[in-house]
């Protein structure tokens, strides 16, 4: 008799979601830093701000269980 695998999905931390985000901004933006992040339905939503004279917020979603962008930035 088989048994049937068990899948666990392992969440990524607040901390890897944020990081993942200000990685992404930094590569085209000098100042950016973090106004918020919290989860919804397994979604990080991270709110970013970017630029110092005038600031413009961003806002990027990222799977909970892959890290992936589910909804891409724009500048």
């Amino acid at each position: 008799m088989q048994v049937p695998a068990t899948v666990y999905y392992m969440q990524i931390a607040r901390s890897k979601a944020i990081a993942i985000a200000l990685r992404f901004f930094e590569q085209q933006n000098s100042d950016v830093s973090l106004k918020d992040a919290i989860m919804e339905n397994n979604v990080w939503i991270v709110t970013i701000s970017i630029g110092m004279m005038n600031p413009k917020t961003r806002q990027v979603r990222i799977d909970a269980n892959s890290g992936e962008f589910l909804t891409m930035p724009n500048y």
